[in-house]
Order: structure tokens, then sequence, then C-alpha cells
């Protein structure tokens, strides 16, 4: 296992950060694309409408470019949702990573570097909903490079958010996971969160049945 530490984002980090950030946000396409196979509106699309076609026209080839065609939708509109999330971060908060993330001390950008390049990231900012009048903190772009995985990288970016949470007098971090992202479930749940609800983030992932598990974690005080 390599060696790693966890230090502050610095301008030098971004193209690094890009990297790691739109890897990780869409490697989870193909897992969305069969997530959205198995519901069984998908069955019936493509079954039904393949053995419709094949039962009016009698072709088994045009039966199965028909079916090829329904795949490639099927796939696109798994897609669709993650491009969207990493297009509209790339304009937004991602865009200028020290303005959204370093020039507020409520807020901060981590990276993990191990043999002098960047493998892991995490940030945190005030979240936009308070919990019951609480302050709360929300945990973004946890993202750790395929090959360094499984080292306890993730665990010691959450970590060093956790600790920064408590220094900054927040009472609360709340962050959600992909229904199928069972790793970033099991690390959170390890860590102390707590499952909350369960719900869709809009439109675009109600339209591929992809709801995201809220969790919380209490911050104990430092007093």
């Amino acid at each position: 296992m390599a060696p790693y530490h966890i230090r502050k984002y610095q301008d030098q980090d971004r193209e690094a950060v890009m990297d790691v950030f739109i890897k990780g946000i869409l490697h989870h396409i193909p897992s969305a694309f069969f997530h959205l196979l198995r519901q069984p509106r998908s069955f019936l699309v493509l079954l039904g409408g393949t053995g419709a076609l094949f039962l009016g026209s009698g072709s088994l080839l045009l039966s199965l470019l028909a079916l090829s065609g329904l795949l490639v939708f099927l796939w696109l509109l798994a897609r669709y949702p993650f491009k969207f999330y990493v297009d509209h971060a790339l304009h937004t908060d991602m865009k200028d990573i020290k303005k959204s993330y370093l020039s507020d001390r409520g807020s901060c950008f981590w990276v993990a570097e191990s043999e002098g390049q960047v493998v892991g990231t995490v940030c945190a900012c005030p979240a936009q909903e308070a919990l019951r009048g609480k302050k709360c903190m929300e945990l973004l772009h946890l993202s750790v490079r395929a090959e360094y995985r499984g080292q306890g990288i993730a665990k010691s970016l959450i970590q060093t958010l956790l600790q920064f949470a408590q220094d900054q007098g927040y009472d609360a971090v709340v962050v959600n996971a992909l229904c199928f992202n069972y790793p970033a479930q099991r690390v959170y749940e390890k860590m102390g969160f707590w499952k909350s609800h369960v719900a869709y983030d809009s439109l675009k992932w109600r339209v591929v049945a992809i709801p995201f598990f809220y969790y919380k974690y209490t911050v104990p005080s430092s007093l």
C-alpha cells in the first residue's frame, strides 16, 4: 500500500482534481444502466416492445435491431443525469474551487496525495437546508482513484472533514449516496453516519429510477 497524506487543495492540483472528480462520477454509469435494466418498466419496454414487433412483422432481425436500439436508448438515459451533474459542477462550484471552498472559513477542499499525485478528493460547505435550526455542513465530491481504493483513503478524507466540522462548530454533517453505491454507504455507516431518508434528488433521477440515501452525522461537541 502506497503511503498518502491529506492536505488542502492548491491551484496546481486543479487538473488532477478534475480528472478524479469526473472519472469518479462517470464510473457509476454502468451500474446505473444495469440498475435501470432491472426495473419492471424496462423489462416491459424491452421484452414487450420487441415481442410485439416480432409478432407483428415476423422478422427476427428487425426485432433484434429494435432491441439493440432500445438498449442504446436506455444506456443514454442512464448516462444523462451523471453527465448533467458533471457539466453543472464544472460551471458552478468546481469552476473556481478556491472561491467556492477556500474563501470562507466554514468551507474547505482537501486532496489525498500519494507518490506525488492527487488520488482522492472531498470538500465541505454549509448545508443549504438547516436541520431544526442546527448548523449543518454538507460533504461533497468524495472520490478516490480506482487503483487506490480499498486503502482507507476515503475514510481518512472523511475523518479530516469531520474534524473540520467539529473545529468549526457545526452540529451535523449531511451527505447523500446513490442507492447502488454500496461501498460509500458502508464507509458512511461505519463512521457513524445514519440513514435519515430515501428520496429522488430531482426529476432526472426519478426518470432513471435512482433514489439517493440521505445520511446524517451528529458532530460531537468540542467543549
